[in-house]
């Protein structure tokens, strides 16, 4: 898969095009996680279409399809008729969770559960961590803003670099963008999540918000709309390609270049449909401060989700052992690129590679991009993801709910 590339699509709100698909199969095959064999995927898509009429009566090559399935968005760029099969995918969610709820297991991932796995890991944070994002859940207003979103909230330790000298940052784990719900079929929570947030920009009176999450940045300024968000006067802002600029005019002096260490990138799900070719700019950062790049067969838009992908589908519902075997997966396609380090530019990715480590063989050490950055401007990062890792695996091994039971979300308010 290294080196194909697809035609870039952003997500639509609109359903599976059943009148333009061929059947080719292409979907199936091309998926990063699947992968099947071209006879076995146009089977699959066959048994596919026919749960996309009727989701009540799926046969087993459906339901692997549907299990499986990370909501990656790549098939939607695969398929040749621009049928976007991820959009039946995540209708099919969406209907199955209306009519039956979700497992119980899936409560503890949910970003507005209380507690969840991120209050886990924030309850057991330093003083200097809480005190930041007690800080940042001020409602002052602002116009401009550094936007956290909850994974670096869940890691706010990578914010304590002069990269973040004069830049407010607010936000909070209520002010989730919502992208795990979207992701799920759990379209009415998203439309919930777009009313919050719309009022939570409009109290900031925020005109420019920066945001270093890819996940973040899509959802906020392409996926939200569509789902009834009104954000009209303010400007989402990639910081990556903020500190690409500060690189790049010197404002950010690079003292200590990384000479020749080899690095190899996990690209997060979001950056093949936030915007064309996007994930070539944490690269060029990377070319930028000496990293040698070493591509991992499967990257850019057929990279595979760093694993809390794996959880996300109506049956997996954040089953321990999809999310494992979604990690595994990942790290292990990032192993095989024998790079010295392991660099991401998404703190989800962060988190999830970090927790990988205590359940795989990998052994690279996993760098955000901040932290590489860090290094070499003459910067020490923190470097608190093994703990950080540790809370969010003994939680989940401990404190996540079992059994046959199901719920409903209750309402976002």
């Amino acid at each position: 898969m290294t080196g194909t590339r697809y035609p870039f699509r952003r997500y639509e709100r609109k359903p599976f095009d059943r009148a333009r698909c061929t059947e080719c199969g292409d979907c199936l095959a091309q998926c990063p996680v699947l992968r099947m064999p071209e006879p076995e995927a146009r089977a699959s898509v066959a048994a596919l279409l026919r749960t996309f009429e009727d989701d009540t009566r799926a046969d087993a090559r459906a339901e692997r399809v549907l299990c499986d399935c990370t909501s990656c968005l790549a098939c939607n760029l695969v398929c040749p008729e621009d049928c976007r099969p991820a959009n039946g995918i995540l209708d099919v969610w969406h209907r199955r969770y209306r009519r039956e709820g979700l497992p119980v297991c899936a409560r503890y991932f949910l970003p507005h559960s209380r507690p969840n796995f991120r209050t886990h890991a924030i309850a057991r944070f330093a003083d200097d961590e809480r005190a930041a994002i007690e800080d940042w859940q001020r409602l002052d207003p602002v116009d401009e803003i550094f936007y956290p979103g909850c994974n670096v909230i869940a890691s706010p330790y990578l914010t304590f670099s002069r990269l973040f000298e004069g830049i407010i940052i607010r936000g909070g784990l209520e002010y989730c963008c919502g992208e795990m719900y979207f992701r799920m079929g759990l379209y009415d929570q998203v439309e919930q999540v777009a009313r919050k947030l719309t009022e939570y920009f409009r109290k900031l009176g925020v005109k420019r918000v920066y945001g270093s999450c890819t996940a973040c940045l899509n959802v906020l300024s392409n996926i939200l709309p569509q789902f009834g968000a009104d954000f009209g006067g303010i400007e989402f802002v990639s910081s990556v390609k903020r500190l690409h600029d500060q690189l790049a005019s010197g404002a950010l002096p690079i003292t200590h270049p990384l000479d020749q260490t080899t690095v190899t990138v996990q690209d997060p799900c979001h950056a093949k449909v936030y915007e064309e070719e996007y994930y070539e700019w944490p690269r060029r950062i990377l070319e930028m401060i000496g990293c040698r790049i070493v591509e991992a067969p499967q990257n850019r838009q057929t990279a595979l989700c760093c694993g809390i992908g794996s959880g996300f589908s109506h049956g997996a519902a954040y089953g321990k052992r999809d999310i494992i075997v979604g990690q595994r997966a990942c790290a292990a396609n990032l192993r095989a690129a024998s790079a010295q380090r392991i660099a991401v530019y998404c703190s989800g990715c962060l988190q999830t590679q970090s927790t990988a480590k205590y359940v795989s063989w990998t052994r690279e050490p996993v760098y955000h991009l901040i932290e590489l950055v860090q290094e070499a401007t003459g910067e020490t990062p923190a470097r608190r993801h093994r703990k950080l890792a540790f809370d969010l695996l003994s939680g989940t091994l401990f404190r996540q709910e079992v059994g046959k039971e199901r719920f409903f979300v209750p309402p976002i308010a």
